[in-house]
C-alpha cells in the first residue's frame, strides 16, 4: 500500500472516531443525585428500556448537583439534564438559553435532620450544617426552612459537603451537626440515631424540584426528539407508580445497594409526590424569583413562563397518553 494511500485511510479512522465520539458526546441524560428520589425516573428510563420504546438512543451519565448538570449542557457534553428550578432559573439569568421540559415533583420533600442534642429548630443557630452547592433544591430547601424558623443562614455552620448520601455520612459520623435529606436519607438518619427537627412536607410549599431540561437549540432543531423524551418520562412515571418491585431492584442499584425497608419508604413517598402529567409548577417557580429578587435584581424583572417551555407537556395532555397509561381512557 502506498504511503499516500496509508495517510489517508489513518485520517479516515480519525475522522470516524471523532465524529462518533462527538455523536456520543450528544446522546446522554445527566441525573443530578444518587439519593432516592431526585433522579430515579431517569434511572427508570434507561434501565427499563423505556428511552429504547420510544426512540430514543439516550445513555445516563451522573453529575452530582443540578448547576454542574446544566454547565455540562449548555457545553454541548450533554443532550438533556436532570435539574431543580433554580438552577433553571439561574442559569437563565445568567445568560444561558434553556427551557425546563417536563416536571417529576413539584413540591419541596425535605428534612431537617441532626443530632438528638438539637432539641428544637431554634438549637440550630451557631451549628455546623453539611449542605449542597448553591443553586441546589438542598440549597434552597435548607435557606427557606431557617427562614421559616427565623434563623439568618449566616447565623449557621455551613460546610459545602455535596450530595445526600454525603451529607448524611458527615452528621452521622460526627463531623457536621445537623443537613437537608428527602424521605429516603431521613429513614436511614433515624436508624442511626438521628432526629428530624423540621419537616419541610408540613409546609406544602410549591417549588420546582426534579426536572428536565434542555437547550432551546435543541428544542428548536429536534423538536419530535425532544417530545420523544418528554412521553418517556411520562411512562417512566408510570412504571415507577405501578411497578413497585422492578422499581425497587433499580433503586437498589444506582444508590448501591441501601436497605430495604429505606427503599420501601423512599417508593412509597415518591410514589405520592410524582406528578402523572409531567406539568411544571408555574408557582413555585414564581415564589423562587421571588425570593431570589431580593438579592438578585435580575429576578424581579423575570416572569415564571420565561423558564419553561411548555408546548410538550401540552401535547402530551391532548393526546391522552397518560390516561390511557392508567387505564383512564
Amino acid at each position: 500500500m502506498t504511503r499516500p494511500r496509508v495517510v489517508y485511510l489513518f485520517a479516515l479512522i480519525l475522522l470516524t472516531f471523532a465524529t462518533a465520539r462527538g455523536a456520543h458526546a450528544t446522546s446522554y441524560f445527566a441525573y443530578i443525585s444518587d439519593s432516592t428520589n431526585s433522579s430515579v425516573i431517569a434511572w427508570l428510563a434507561k434501565e427499563a428500556g423505556i428511552f429504547k420504546k420510544h426512540g430514543l438512543d439516550l445513555d445516563t451519565i451522573f453529575i452530582n448537583g443540578s448547576v454542574r448538570g446544566i454547565q455540562s449542557l449548555i457545553a454541548g457534553d450533554l443532550s438533556y439534564s436532570g435539574a431543580v428550578g433554580t438552577a433553571v432559573i439561574n442559569a437563565n439569568l445568567a445568560g444561558a438559553d434553556i427551557a425546563l421540559i417536563q416536571s417529576q415533583m413539584n413540591t419541596l420533600p425535605y428534612f431537617i435532620i441532626g443530632k438528638p442534642s438539637i432539641k428544637s429548630p431554634e438549637g440550630l443557630k451557631g451549628r455546623a450544617a453539611a449542605v449542597h452547592i448553591p443553586g441546589t433544591s438542598a440549597d434552597f430547601a435548607m435557606r427557606l426552612a431557617l427562614s421559616k424558623v427565623g434563623i439568618p443562614y449566616k447565623d449557621i455552620k455551613a460546610v459545602t459537603v455535596g450530595g445526600a448520601p454525603a451529607r448524611l455520612a458527615a452528621v452521622t459520623g460526627g463531623q457536621m451537626d445537623f443537613t437537608v435529606v428527602t424521605d429516603g436519607e431521613r429513614i436511614q438518619g433515624e436508624k442511626l440515631g438521628l432526629k428530624v427537627i423540621i419537616d419541610m412536607a408540613k409546609l406544602n410549599v410549591p417549588f420546582q424540584f426534579n426536572c428536565t431540561v434542555a437547550t432551546r437549540k435543541k428544542i428548536r432543531e429536534n423538536p419530535d426528539e425532544v417530545r420523544r423524551v418528554v412521553w418517556a418520562m411520562a411512562e417512566s412515571i408510570h412504571f415507577f407508580k405501578t411497578r413497585k418491585e422492578e422499581s425497587i431492584k433499580v433503586m437498589q442499584k444506582y444508590t448501591r445497594g441501601l436497605p430495604r425497608d429505606v427503599l420501601e419508604g423512599a417508593h412509597a413517598a415518591n410514589s405520592e409526590l410524582l406528578v402523572e402529567d409531567t406539568y411544571p409548577t408555574l408557582e413555585g417557580l414564581k415564589q423562587t424569583l421571588e425570593v431570589q429578587a431580593l438579592t438578585d435584581p435580575r429576578a424581579s424583572k423575570a416572569k415564571a413562563e420565561d423558564f419553561v417551555d411548555l408546548r410538550f407537556v401540552d401535547e402530551l395532555k391532548k393526546s391522552g397518553f397518560v390516561d390511557k397509561l392508567y387505564g383512564r381512557k
